[in-house]
């Protein structure tokens, strides 16, 4: 029986799932999730499934992001429990490997939130290294020094974020599950057994943010 794959990228809204069977593309499915990836995601995967006639999945790859830790999330217990069902391996391949970006070098960047943005380097459209985070006018000088030497930049952010945020010349990319899934593929099967025996969780580019309460847990309000 032909090995087969699954893919699931669901960091940004414009979410994907994509599966092969003996290495060869069986069927794609993409769905706008905007905040509700946890009931647009079993239509897609079950569509997706229903191409392989049957077959057990090998592995399932999940973008990992940078971005919507919720889609993240979704798609990563999905693939917990179709595992379980399919004794199938899981992990997380960072979602900006799957840009479709082949450029000897570029980067990317994307909202990091609380006035800072994501910012990583792609060699051949594979991340390099972990994101970083930094501050508002770092990454705008980033990107004019990378625009000057002719570096491309991408943003999984739209058009009018970009602009709304003064970041000129910059060029908006949206990960999907079928560039997602040829790029863990091109992998040489050494390192992609290094994603498979790590963890399965999202690519986290800072700290958690914790507000602590202003009172004990036990207190009493008067």
């Amino acid at each position: 029986m032909q090995d087969a794959l699954l893919v699931l990228e669901t960091s940004c809204a414009q979410s994907s799932a994509a599966v092969w069977s003996g290495g060869e593309l069986a069927c794609c499915v993409d769905w706008r999730a905007e905040r509700n990836h946890s009931s647009a995601i079993f239509e897609a995967v079950r569509q997706a499934l229903d191409s392989l006639e049957g077959r057990l999945l090998k592995e399932i790859a999940v973008g990992s992001g940078p971005g919507a830790y919720g889609g993240i999330r979704v798609a990563l217990a999905v693939a917990d429990g179709l595992s379980l069902v399919h004794g199938s391996r899981v992990a997380a391949f960072s979602s900006w490997n799957g840009l479709g970006i082949h450029d000897d070098e570029a980067f990317v960047m994307s909202d990091a939130r609380r006035g800072g943005w994501t910012w990583g380097r792609l060699e051949h459209g594979f991340l390099m290294a972990p994101p970083e985070v930094l501050p508002a006018e770092q990454a705008r000088a980033r990107v004019a020094e990378c625009l000057k030497n002719g570096i491309p930049v991408y943003s999984t952010e739209t058009a009018e974020t970009l602009s709304a945020r003064e970041m000129p010349g910059i060029v908006p990319a949206v990960p999907d599950a079928e560039a997602l899934g040829n790029a863990w593929q091109a992998l040489a099967p050494d390192r992609r057994e290094e994603f498979l025996k790590g963890p399965a969780e999202p690519l986290y580019v800072r700290a958690p943010h914790i507000t602590c309460a202003k009172r004990p847990a036990w207190a009493v309000k008067a």
